[in-house]
């Protein structure tokens, strides 16, 4: 399954130097809309990718959401962030102990020893992600990856937050539709290491670096780059 190459968003013209360093998102938040300044996105849309699904379940939502009027997506992952690791140390050949890192305590013990023992069946598949979500049964991250996918054929922008599931998911969702990534803007450093790797992989720059200890972080970053279109709006 391939969407094909996605189409980027045309650059536009525009400098927001009072901005700092929120100025790359607000360019790229231009990009998306076709005009500087860019405005605060009019209706937007939160996704949790914490049920059951598949990749069709997760285009069918983002075709719901742009269809609705939606004109960016906030997708926030739930659920247990074990499949998004293990899709992620798959794909990005990491061994359990650096997708995961250090802790102390038994959801670390669980966490690494699932990672583990997923990778023996996952990495036959490591060429195929389509093959691979099914094998592992990372449902959450499959429809995360087709409403992605979706989403950026569909030309709808999508803020991500910091879980392992949403960046497994965007991993995927950029093999499978090369391009996409430029419509994505991830909202907030991750706390897991593998996550950090998928964005680094992707070329996704963190809109903000707040060391959370937890994957949450979109809905801020959502906050600060609205209240920063007022501003270049008013300059």
């Amino acid at each position: 399954m391939s969407w094909g190459v996605v189409a980027a968003p045309e650059p536009v013209e525009g400098r927001a130097p009072e901005a700092g360093r929120l100025e790359p998102a607000l360019q790229q938040l231009a990009g998306w809309q076709g005009a500087w300044p860019p405005h605060r996105p009019t209706s937007v849309r939160a996704v949790l990718l914490a049920d059951a699904g598949s990749i069709e379940d997760g285009r069918a939502r983002a075709d719901d959401a742009v269809d609705s009027g939606a004109d960016l997506l906030m997708v926030q992952g739930g659920g247990d962030p074990v499949e998004g690791l293990l899709v992620i140390a798959v794909l990005l050949d990491l061994e359990p102990v650096r997708a995961i890192g250090t802790a102390p305590g038994e959801e670390w013990l669980r966490q690494t020893v699932a990672v583990r023992d997923g990778l023996r069946t996952g990495r036959a598949h490591r060429g195929n992600p389509v093959a691979l979500l099914d094998a592992v049964g990372a449902t959450a991250v499959a429809a995360g990856a087709g409403l992605l996918a979706q989403a950026a054929t569909r030309r709808t922008p999508v803020l991500l937050d910091g879980s392992a599931v949403v960046a497994a998911a965007a991993l995927c969702a950029g093999r499978l539709a090369p391009g996409a990534a430029r419509w994505w803007l991830a909202g907030t450093t991750p706390p897991a290491p593998a996550a950090v790797e998928a964005h680094r992989e992707l070329t996704l720059v963190p809109l903000l670096d707040l060391g959370l200890g937890g994957p949450e972080g979109a809905s801020i970053a959502l906050s600060v780059l609205e209240q920063a279109c007022d501003l270049v709006e008013r300059g």
